[in-house]
Parts: C-alpha cells; structure tokens; sequence
C-alpha cells in the first residue's frame, strides 16, 4: 500500500552542481531534504515518478530523477527504488495507466517531482501567462484536500492548456492522483481511507509554481 506520498519540484537549483555560495531559494534544499526524510522514514519500497525533460539538451537522465535521486540520497537510509518515468506531454489516459500500474505491495512512498507552471511572472522561464494562476490554484488546492479526495481533481487538469503553461509536472501529477485513487469495496463505499496533509509549502521565487508536500496515509 502507498502509506506516504511527497511532492517536490523538479527545479535543477536542488542539485549540487548548481548551488553557488547563496542559495538561489533559500530554505527550498532544506525543505524537500525534510519532507523526502520523514517520507521514506519507515519505507520498504519508493517509487519515483518524474517526467521526462520538455527540451533535453543532454544525454543526462532528466532533471526530475537526478533531483529525487539526489533527495534520496539525503536520507542515508535504505530500501528499495523504483523508477516511473512519464513522457512530460502523455495524455491523461497514459498517466492513468501508469499510476494503476504502479507496484505497491510493501509499505511504500511515492516521492513525485512535479513544477507548477513556468509562467505565473514576467521574470517566468516562459513570460507571464495570465491563466496560470488558475491552474497553478486548482493543483494547490488538490493536494491540500487530498484528506476528502482532492488528489482526483489532478486528472481534470487538460493537457494542452498545461503544455502551453508550462507545468511541468501535469502528467508525474496525475500518475500520482490513478496511483492513489481508492477502490470501492462491494458496496460502493471507499476501501481504505484518503490522505493527510503533514506539510504543503508554496512559493514561486522564480516564477515558477514550488509545491514542497508531504502526505501520510489516514490511520
């Protein structure tokens, strides 16, 4: 069962070979490094889930597993790791697939790599688009209510407008939201319970949506 779930952005600042002598974003290593910690704290089994680089520009693994496997790293701890890896612009039905595919038999974390949008200001990676607070809200807000099934709203997020926007992390995000759906028992009713909210932080220092969040299974 996928006890814990974390959420962090896919942003190359958290890897060593682009931090200065100033953190770009202080506190955001910080943050990813405790939520990934507490995350895996009792874990058999994590599996990472990240999209492929938009514009691969080197034969490098993309930016969103080296950032997980650097977080990881962090931990000193040990167990098993599984990789997803979701093409940055597959269709929904393709993230659902993978999500129901995702193998969870022990006590396992899903650890997600997932931006927001890269246009929410004019100093953006891709310039301001005036939709993507919207969409950057209605991701906010999924997660924050994972407890009463928020994480289901993440397959309604529509592909293309997501890809014109910049998010990153739409499809790693809705592999996530068919990972965890809950099955129903006979009688129609939910099998297990939702999540809880442990820790959500948001920002967008550089114009691009940060979610650093960690959610725990309801005991």
């Amino acid at each position: 069962m996928i006890t814990d779930v974390v959420v962090v952005p896919g942003a190359p600042l958290l890897l060593p070979e682009y931090q200065g002598r100033v953190p770009a974003v202080p506190g955001l290593l910080e943050a990813c490094v405790a939520a990934v910690r507490d995350a895996v704290a009792t874990a058999a089994h994590v599996v990472v889930v990240h999209a492929t680089d938009r514009e691969p520009r080197s034969t490098r693994p993309a930016v969103g597993l080296r950032v997980a496997d650097h977080l990881l790293a962090s931990t000193h701890l040990g167990f098993e790791v599984e990789h997803v890896a979701v093409p940055w612009d597959a269709p929904t039905e393709e993230c659902i697939a993978l999500g129901r595919g995702v193998s969870a038999d022990a006590d396992t974390t899903l650890l997600v790599v997932a931006d927001g949008s890269a246009r929410r200001t004019e100093k953006a990676p891709g310039h301001l688009d005036a939709r993507a607070h919207e969409v950057d809200d209605g991701i906010v807000a999924a997660v924050r209510g994972a407890a009463d099934g928020g994480l289901d709203d993440l397959l309604e997020l529509d592909a293309d407008l997501c890809a014109d926007l910049l998010v990153a992390g739409r499809a790693p995000l809705q592999v996530l939201a068919a990972a965890v759906g809950a099955p129903t028992d006979k009688d129609g009713g939910t099998a297990y319970p939702g999540f809880e909210v442990v820790t959500c932080e948001v920002s967008d220092p550089l114009g691009v949506l940060y979610v650093v969040a960690h959610l725990a299974r309801a005991r």
